[in-house]
């Protein structure tokens, strides 16, 4: 008999191969023309319901941010709020949404600033939390949450002056500044991107000015009392748009930037003590996720007339094309293809948000491409775990002749991570951490494989 991992793997193998495709969901609308060089983001809550922040231009009001959210009970895009975000006009708009499904919003205020606003949702309204003047070097902001809540704002402060990050403290506008100084102190700094690993140490991305002239990439990482460059000062070609940052499997970092004469787009892995680039696309941004530690990167081809594309990084550290791709889908031909989006779920499922047509007809696109097809379908009714989502107690209920002989509980590679031929029926998975599990109930009847997620 088959051990159970055995199983699995061959399961998600034929999903993966098989049964994988991208759909395109309900397009999502407003009142506004989305135009052709709108910025857009995508987070995805723990529950696995995206959220979906772009600005329009309002006549007589100028750039507007707003938020929706996707109910895939409806197939409805929905409103988060009662209308934009911002009051006077915004840009260089990012999203973060925690575990509580608190989404917050980070944005460059123009007027009277410029300046670095975060707004939260309350559940009723948006709420400013935090704004500091960028002063007139020229600034990006960004935002990120971490896999422990933390939430994290990136953009060039007037006060220091020069780019930081701070983290926020939870309550009101309390926020905390990450270092005593600029993680980039010498002046202009631009495109910036931040990413934290396993254990929480922050990374950040950007293409600053350095003592040769021009703006190369370079990436630091904060050891706890210091910023500290991840190789060497300025090690790559000046960026051209915003760079990207994930640190996937065995702590290897990822990065991307656009040369800014040749316009292609370099995904960097770092591993060895050295960078290593793999020059992959046209250019575009091109944004990372993960599920678990496999990390999956957005791009567009130059020979496939801006089509998005999705690779994975292998154990070698070379990017490889999915099996399935979006096909027929083709951004616009110009800025949009800049400011796009790819995110993963704690099922298994990939997104990406892009705009699509040309620079006369667009709208928004928003695909989905489940890469775990196929498990709910092997799952027999009698086979119950319950509650799912969890914080990590679950039941079990199978038939009524049954007995459970073991239980295996694997992580997505298929790693597995508690084993138990003495288990109850109620037991308590929280120390396995946040994430996507599937777990499989030997019985002596039948063999079960169901998905959970613990929150």
């Amino acid at each position: 008999m088959k051990s159970t991992l055995t199983i699995l793997i061959a399961l998600l193998a034929s999903i993966t191969t098989v049964n994988a495709q991208w759909v395109e969901l309900v397009t999502p609308t407003i009142n506004y023309e989305i135009k052709s060089h709108s910025f857009i983001d995508l987070e995805i809550s723990l529950e696995g319901e995206p959220y979906l922040l772009y600005d329009v231009e309002v006549p007589d009001e100028g750039w507007k941010l707003f938020v929706q959210k996707f109910n895939p009970s409806t197939d409805e895009w929905n409103l988060v709020g009662d209308g934009p975000i911002n009051d006077l006009s915004a840009t260089e708009n990012h999203i973060a949404i925690d575990s509580d499904d608190n989404v917050y919003v980070g944005y460059m205020k123009l007027g009277g600033g410029p300046w670095c606003t975060v707004k939260k949702y309350d559940g009723t309204e948006w709420v400013q939390i935090g704004e500091w003047a960028t002063g007139i070097v020229m600034s990006d902001v960004t935002m990120y949450c971490d896999n422990k809540d933390d939430v994290y704002i990136s953009y060039y402060d007037a006060d220091y002056p020069g780019p930081i990050v701070k983290k926020y403290l939870g309550t009101g506008s309390n926020w905390e500044t990450i270092g005593d100084v600029s993680f980039h102190p010498s002046g202009q700094c631009l495109c910036m991107a931040m990413t934290t690993d396993n254990d929480g140490t922050l990374f950040v991305s950007y293409g600053g000015d350095d003592y040769m002239g021009g703006l190369p990439l370079s990436v630091k990482k904060f050891n706890g009392s210091t910023w500290e460059f991840v190789g060497a000062n300025g090690f790559y070609d000046e960026p051209n748009y915003p760079t990207s940052i994930i640190v996937g499997n065995d702590d290897v970092v990822h990065a991307t930037t656009t040369d800014f004469w040749t316009l292609t787009s370099t995904v960097l892995n770092y591993q060895n003590n050295g960078w290593q680039p793999q020059i992959i696309g046209v250019d575009t941004y091109m944004p990372f996720t993960k599920i678990n530690d496999d990390v999956y990167m957005g791009y567009c081809g130059g020979n496939n007339t801006y089509k998005p594309r999705v690779a994975k990084v292998d154990g070698s550290g070379n990017w490889v094309d999915l099996p399935d791709q979006p096909g027929q889908y083709c951004t616009t031909t110009t800025w949009p293809m800049t400011y796009w989006d790819i995110e993963a779920d704690n099922f298994g499922n990939l997104y990406l948000a892009f705009l699509k047509g040309d620079i006369w007809n667009h709208h928004i696109a928003v695909l989905k491409l489940d890469i775990t097809t196929g498990i709910a379908e092997m799952q027999k009714e009698n086979a119950v775990i319950s509650p799912n989502p969890t914080t990590g107690k679950i039941n079990i209920k199978v038939g009524p002749d049954e007995q459970i002989l073991d239980i295996v509980v694997s992580d997505f590679s298929g790693k597995v991570v508690f084993h138990s031929k003495d288990f109850a029926s109620t037991t308590d998975l929280s120390m396995l951490g946040k994430g996507l599990y599937f777990v499989s109930i030997n019985t002596s009847g039948n063999n079960y494989i169901e998905k959970i997620i613990i929150q």
